[in-house]
């Protein structure tokens, strides 16, 4: 089996390896959302209704394929996705932010993938930084130059995707200020259906409160999901405690289990 796409010791193995990097799941999935393109194609092809937990256990499981297992293993999981994207096409049914109903969607689309794979990244960052230390300019910059690894395994080019990490911000910045990212009827639908504290939503929403928090401001206020100074001040009261525990406790209790199993094998 060829050795992982990313190097272990890496700023981006370093960063992906903290089991509190899955707080960045439900804020990434929000945020994708937010995109209407993306919101119909979850709200038209997938179970979000029944199968609360599916996607973000679907996400964790291939971000962890390709981070820390072999290539050959990587790959196979990208082609799994993009098998299963292949099938997630249609046409928007109502308008939303600068789309008109009837525009075209597909999971394919590479501008679409780039948001999803971009609000992954973002998410990452702000939760690392909030949860366990602030990175330094250099680190973020050589995360980002990593992470470029990920988009050409999805095979998106080079001419479409920011090739720094000053690019990759501007982007960022760019579809958070515009009316692409708006949030939809449909997006509120799928929200609510994942982190409402409903029967059998519960335990998702608590789990998610945090990536909820780490929201910016205008996609909170378009969710219509609750957030207030009182939730805030608990945000940071736990994000400070994890912070000051993680500091003096063994990295390997704080480690996902395939990022360890990786580095233990790449030792026989």
């Amino acid at each position: 089996m060829k050795p992982p796409l990313f190097k272990p010791g890496s700023v981006f193995w370093r960063v992906n390896r903290e089991l509190v990097s899955g707080l960045a799941g439900p804020r990434a999935v929000l945020m994708q959302i937010a995109h209407p393109l993306v919101a119909a194609g979850v709200g038209d092809h997938s179970q979000f209704r029944e199968r609360r937990f599916g996607r973000l256990y679907r996400t964790a499981l291939a971000a962890a394929a390709i981070t820390f297992c072999g290539e050959d293993l990587a790959r196979r999981a990208v082609k799994a996705i993009d098998r299963r994207h292949a099938k997630v096409h249609g046409v928007l049914r109502k308008p939303a932010g600068v789309f008109a109903a009837g525009t075209p969607y597909d999971a394919n689309d590479p501008e679409l993938k780039l948001w999803v794979l971009n609000t992954i990244t973002d998410s990452t960052l702000v939760v690392y930084d909030r949860f366990v230390k602030p990175l330094s300019l250099r680190e973020r910059e050589d995360y980002y130059a990593e992470s470029l690894i990920g988009t050409r395994l999805f095979g998106l080019p080079d001419r479409l995707v920011p090739q720094t990490y000053s690019g990759f911000q501007a982007y960022m910045d760019e579809m958070l200020g515009s009316d692409v990212i708006t949030v939809s009827d449909t997006a509120r639908e799928i929200a609510r259906a994942l982190f409402s504290a409903s029967p059998g939503g519960t335990a998702l929403y608590l789990g998610s409160s945090v990536g909820i928090g780490l929201l910016p401001e205008r996609l909170q206020r378009e969710f219509e999901l609750r957030w207030s100074p009182r939730r805030e001040r608990w945000l940071d009261r736990t994000a400070r405690a994890y912070s000051r525990v993680r500091r003096h406790t063994p990295s390997i209790l704080f480690s996902s289990p395939a990022a360890t199993l990786s580095e233990w094998a790449a030792k026989l």
